[in-house]
């Protein structure tokens, strides 16, 4: 009986503790999938990791800057070291 609690708990905690993680859209940031706030940023669900980074997309697609966004996060992800 013991043998068989640890295994359950064990099997818990490992998942609990092995998430999926992915990166915030707009500022790169680790986090847990289940966690992540879902932007729609040019018909697209996107994931975010706060508020500020939710309100920084809707701006830039209220005032017409995707292009611009683009082109300036395409450009920090090519020079940012790996």
């Amino acid at each position: 009986m013991q043998l068989a609690l640890s295994h359950i708990y064990g099997t818990y905690f490992s998942r609990l503790f092995k998430r999926e993680k992915c990166l915030c859209f707009h500022c790169g940031e680790s986090m847990r999938k289940d966690g992540a706030l879902m932007a729609t940023f040019q018909q697209m669900q996107q994931p975010v990791c706060c508020h500020g980074c939710l309100a920084v997309l809707n701006t830039i697609q209220s005032n017409g800057l995707i292009e611009q966004y683009l082109q300036s996060k395409q450009i920090n992800e090519s020079s940012s070291p790996r």
